[in-house]
């Protein structure tokens, strides 16, 4: 257990931060908007459209709920007002604190099943191909699935918390005495011990411990055949040369799992601290009031995890770029764009064609085909 002396430092930085805490996650949040509705956008378009990628479009979906709500919610209740902003409010904004927490933490919960429902399907994508086939339709019925068994189990946490009314000087006694007649609206627990014991114990197993376990054994087992894949191609490659000029397919399928790798195994460093920490909360309450004091930080590490997977898409995949500037930039600058994206297109098919002819030097036209879906 923390020493009183390092509890005292924790909480005197966590006052000091809520101090700045709004001006750094406020800006924050209208670039995670905007990077998930790029995003969304992208993911969207037809050549984009694979099982993979419609989880993840989800994904930077939830993730979009929770930016706008936190956006609302740092503005008035760090930047308008100061980080305890009840005295004298209307009972509005507590209520709306409540329902910022309760969908904030339900889409977000949401986004990191989906992050785990990602990381099992493209396992059994590259591991078992033949074997099972999943598409699009088959996502979207497990997509549901995860959204709806998540809103069942935040149903305790639902009713767990509601807005009491009591005098300013009980919470405020250095601020306001005894015969002042300021009010606060508070956040409370109110449903009685055993519901809040229930709800604790799902935000802590269904919610944390069991999705970052099943992150890390999945992110695991796609290393292993991420290290497979590669060996298994370099054996080949040395006995049949023509497979490593034939190879652009494997090493995008490779390039896109170590991408989903990256983004896993850091959801897994964001999530797997705020799991133990409720790990050690159901031995000893203390650690849930440190949990709670260090909540901003909790929600500075989410906010960007948006961030760091949409630079991993700018990064890792060419395609989304050219999309991405498509959106962004204005014609006149995309048409350079789209001039050099066909020439590669149609450079790598005359090569295809080259290597399935006789061998001679003769140029052979064809139609740029209509391309194919494909992952990131």
């Amino acid at each position: 257990m923390f020493s009183n002396s390092s509890t005292s430092i924790l909480i005197k930085f966590t006052e000091h931060y809520a101090l700045i805490h709004g001006r750094i996650v406020f800006p924050l949040t209208i670039l995670g908007i905007l990077s998930s509705i790029v995003t969304i956008i992208v993911l969207n378009r037809k050549h984009f459209q694979t099982p993979t990628n419609l989880i993840l479009q989800h994904v930077a979906f939830f993730d979009t709920i929770v930016l706008i709500s936190y956006n609302i919610f740092s503005l008035y209740f760090y930047i308008i007002h100061d980080p305890n902003p009840f005295v004298g409010q209307s009972i509005f904004w507590p209520r709306f604190a409540i329902i910022h927490s309760n969908i904030g933490l339900t889409a977000h919960t949401i986004a990191l099943w989906l992050t785990c429902l990602l990381a099992i399907i493209r396992y059994v994508i590259i591991s078992k191909p033949k074997q099972i086939s999943v598409n699009s339709t088959h996502v979207t019925i497990l997509i549901w699935i995860v959204v709806f068994t998540i809103c069942l189990l935040m149903i305790p946490n639902y009713l767990s918390w509601s807005v009491v009314t009591h005098p300013a000087h009980q919470y405020y006694p250095h601020v306001y005495s005894e015969n002042s007649t300021e009010i606060i609206h508070w956040v409370s627990a109110v449903t009685g011990g055993r519901l809040e014991k229930m709800s604790f114990a799902i935000l802590a197993l269904c919610f944390k411990i069991i999705p970052v376990f099943i992150l890390i054994v999945f992110s695991i087992l796609l290393i292993l055949n991420i290290r497979h894949a590669r060996r298994l191609h370099e054996r080949l490659s040395r006995r049949y040369p023509s497979v490593s000029s034939s190879s652009s397919r494997l090493k995008r399928e490779l390039r896109t799992t170590t991408m989903l790798v990256f983004i896993t195994l850091f959801t897994v460093l964001v999530e797997f601290p705020q799991g133990l920490f409720l790990i050690a909360a159901c031995i000893d309450k203390h650690f849930f009031k440190l949990y709670s004091q260090l909540g901003d930080l909790w929600d500075i590490t989410s906010i960007g995890s948006s961030f760091i997977t949409f630079i991993m898409y700018c990064l890792m995949s060419q395609q989304f770029r050219i999309e991405m500037y498509q959106i962004i930039l204005p014609k006149c600058f995309t048409k350079n764009i789209n001039q050099l994206n066909t020439k590669n297109n149609q450079s790598s098919i005359s090569i295809t064609l080259k290597q399935k002819g006789t061998g001679t030097n003769t140029m052979l036209l064809t139609q740029v085909p209509t391309p194919i879906p494909e992952d990131l």
